[in-house]
């Protein structure tokens, strides 16, 4: 569920990956982090394409839990429910949002997967992710057509030194120097509990790119798809991404 979201900036030089999510050092990274475990809202109050994205990502412990949900239960979902084991109610999930001919619909499902959860929902999230594998890791939310949330956060092994998180390259994003000015502030860090920051998009109705790069890891590439219309996915079409 991490906003691992792909590197199509134009003109990038090679292909840049992105870096695993954060290390075990805790009791409760035993455990697999799942993101309803944070959530305030039962699945009948999310939007369909957050359901259909979630189900792409959950975890296999989710939807042990889900699948014996009963009708009528705020958390039922017939899609799970009626699936013969997760393969299959992923692979279902999967073709209802590539059947609503979305450009770029994988954009949208990485980050539709967790955005039903608040900033302080995510960042709880992330925190939790970040006990399982050392890197950096990005997460994210509109709060509006111009303004993104993006959720950050990065651990490294006990007895790396201390790494700088830094911006590599950015497209479409207005207030970038503000955020390095904040990456900055923060400093050298072996690591820090996951942060969040509110970047302003230029243009609203362009896709936007973050490649952020925590000492002398693979850069990060962070993909902000254009904000949906409350139609957007109910017409089954879209404005053509670059």
């Amino acid at each position: 569920m991490r906003m691992a979201i792909l590197p199509t900036l134009k003109g990038a030089a090679g292909a840049m990956g992105v870096a695993a999510v954060l290390l075990a050092s805790t009791p409760a990274a035993a455990a697999a982090c799942r993101a309803t475990d944070f959530a305030d809202k039962p699945l009948s109050d999310w939007e369909e394409v957050q359901r259909l994205s979630f189900v792409t990502e959950m975890t296999r412990t989710e939807y042990d839990r889900l699948r014996v949900e009963p009708e009528g239960s705020p958390d039922h979902y017939a899609l799970i429910t009626g699936s013969e084991g997760i393969s299959e109610a992923r692979e279902e999930a999967r073709s209802k949002l590539e059947g609503l001919n979305v450009e770029n619909i994988d954009h949208y499902r990485k980050l539709w997967s967790s955005n039903f959860l608040t900033d302080e929902q995510l960042r709880k999230f992330a925190d939790c992710e970040s006990g399982r594998q050392p890197g950096l890791a990005t997460y994210g939310r509109f709060e509006a057509p111009g303004l993104f949330h993006l959720t950050y956060v990065h651990i490294t092994p006990i007895g790396i030194e201390q790494i700088t998180t830094r911006v590599v390259a950015s497209k479409n994003i207005a207030n970038i120097a503000e955020f390095e000015a904040s990456l900055t502030e923060l400093g050298p860090q072996d690591n820090y509990v996951a942060r969040t920051f509110a970047l302003k998009l230029a243009d609203p109705a362009q896709p936007a790119v973050l490649v952020m790069r925590a000492g002398w890891e693979t850069p990060l590439f962070t993909y902000i798809p254009v904000s949906p219309t409350p139609d957007y996915f109910r017409s089954g079409n879209a404005a053509k991404e670059d």
